[in-house]
C-alpha cells in the first residue's frame, strides 16, 4: 500500500456523512489499511424512515465488501417472494433479502469499521479543496485536512453547495414511501415471506404494497405518487387500515384479515441529480451526487456500487502525487458507476410513468403488463393443479 502525497495530513481520506455510503466506505477503506477520519453529527444513527430492506445486488456487495454477516442478526429473511394484484397471486419466486430498519444498517455497518478508522462526531461547516491539500472545517473552529475528502452526505444539501456544486431536480415529489407494521387479525403468521401486491388503477397514483418480514413483526411499504401536502396522504396516516381497504380492496383475499399495529411513517423523494464539472479533491457518492425513487429498490443498488468504485478507485489516486479534477474524474466515468446511475434514474421515470401516466403509450403498457399477469397466474394455477 504506498500514498504519495503531503505527510502532514490529519488523514488520507475524510468521509463527511457516516450513513450506508458513508459508512460502508470507511470499512473498505479500514480494510484496505488508509488512514481515514469519518465525520458525522451523530455518534449513533438515531431512527430514519429511509431502506428497510436489503435486495439481491445489495446483497451480493455487502458479501463481497465482507459486511453482510453482521447484519443478519438484526434482519428478517425473506427467502420467497409472491408477485400479486387484483386479490390473486400471478407468480412465487426464490429470493435473497433482509429485513431491517435503516438505523440498525447503519449502526451495524458502523460496527465493523476498524479501530484504525477516526470517527470524528461533529457537523461540516465548510470545505477548503485544492490539488493538493482539503481543509474541512467543523462547527466549533476544529480544522481537519486530507488528501481526499468523500461528501456522503445523502438527500441533505449543505456543503457541496458551497463548492459550486448545484443540484438539478428533475422532480420534485417524485415519490412518497408510507410504512408501518402488518399483522394479520388473529395474530397467525402469514402464509408468506414476502409479498408484493400492486395496484390496478392509476387513479389511486399507488405504485405497490410490500409486506417483508422484520426480525420481530412483519413491515408494510407501501409506495405512492403524492406529495406530502395531499389530503390522502393525511387520511392515509390517520386511518391506514380503512384507507387500505378501500383502495387496496382485494388484498385481504391474499392476507387475510389484518391491522396496522404501529403508526405510519413517511419519507418523500426528489429526483435530483447534481451538475457539476469534477472538482480537485473532493467527490460525492450515493444520494450526495443523485436520488433514485424507492419504489425502484434500486437506491441501495445505486450506494453500494458507488462505494465499490470509489473504493477501487482511491489506491490508484493515492500512489500518485495530487488529487486533480482530472485524476478524479475517473471515478463519475466508471462504467459500473454509469450504468447502475443510468439505470436508477430510468427505473425512476418509469415507474412513475407506468403507475399512473395518462398517455397511450403508457396506457397501452399497462394493459399488456396486466395481461402478462393474468397469463402467469393462469399458468401458475395450471402447473398447481396438475
Amino acid at each position: 500500500m504506498v500514498s504519495v502525497g503531503p505527510p502532514d495530513v490529519s488523514a488520507e481520506i475524510i468521509i463527511v456523512g457516516a450513513g450506508v455510503a458513508g459508512s460502508a466506505l470507511a470499512a473498505v477503506l479500514g480494510q484496505q489499511g488508509r488512514r481515514v477520519i469519518l465525520v458525522d453529527p451523530h455518534s449513533i444513527c438515531p431512527p430514519q424512515f429511509r431502506v428497510e430492506k436489503i435486495e439481491r445486488e445489495q446483497v451480493r456487495l455487502l458479501r463481497k465488501f465482507g459486511l453482510l454477516e453482521h447484519l443478519l442478526p438484526y434482519s428478517g429473511l425473506v427467502s420467497q417472494v409472491q408477485g400479486s394484484y387484483d386479490g390473486r397471486i400471478f407468480k412465487t419466486g426464490p429470493i435473497e433479502q433482509y429485513g431491517l430498519r435503516y438505523e440498525e444498517i447503519v449502526n451495524g455497518l458502523r460496527a465493523q469499521i476498524p479501530s484504525a478508522v477516526v470517527s470524528r462526531v461533529g457537523r461540516v461547516e465548510a470545505i477548503a479543496n485544492s490539488d493538493q491539500v482539503q481543509r474541512v472545517l467543523l462547527m466549533g473552529g476544529e480544522e481537519l485536512t486530507s488528501r481526499l475528502v468523500v461528501l456522503a452526505s445523502g438527500g441533505s444539501p449543505g456543503v457541496e453547495a458551497k463548492l459550486g456544486m448545484r443540484r438539478r431536480v428533475l422532480r420534485k415529489d417524485q415519490s412518497l414511501g408510507l410504512g408501518f407494521d402488518f399483522a394479520a387479525a388473529d395474530s397467525q403468521p402469514f402464509p408468506f415471506d414476502g409479498l408484493t401486491y400492486y395496484s390496478m388503477s392509476p387513479s389511486t397514483c399507488i405504485d405497490y404494497l410490500t409486506l417483508f418480514k422484520f426480525r420481530d413483526a412483519v413491515r408494510a411499504n407501501l409506495f405512492v405518487f403524492r406529495s406530502p401536502g395531499d389530503p390522502w396522504v393525511r387520511e392515509f396516516i390517520q386511518e391506514p387500515e380503512a384507507m387500505l381497504r378501500r383502495y387496496l380492496p382485494k388484498l385481504s383475499r391474499i392476507t387475510g384479515d389484518y391491522r396496522v399495529t404501529s403508526k405510519v411513517e413517511s419519507g418523500r423523494v426528489d429526483l435530483y441529480t447534481v451538475d457539476h464539472d469534477p472538482q480537485p479533491g473532493v467527490v460525492l457518492i450515493g444520494d450526495a451526487f443523485q436520488s433514485a425513487c424507492p419504489a425502484t429498490g434500486m437506491g441501495l443498488d445505486k450506494v453500494l456500487t458507488d462505494v465499490d468504485a470509489v473504493s477501487e478507485c482511491i489506491p490508484r489516486w493515492l500512489a500518485t502525487p495530487g488529487m486533480s479534477a482530472d485524476k478524479l474524474a475517473d471515478f463519475y466515468q466508471h462504467p459500473r458507476k454509469l450504468a447502475m446511475d443510468s439505470l436508477a434514474l430510468q427505473r425512476s421515470q418509469d415507474h412513475r410513468r407506468l403507475a399512473m401516466d395518462p398517455s397511450l403509450r403508457w396506457r397501452v403498457h399497462r394493459v399488456l403488463l396486466h395481461l402478462k399477469w393474468q397469463l402467469l397466474g393462469s399458468s401458475a394455477r395450471l402447473v398447481k393443479a396438475s
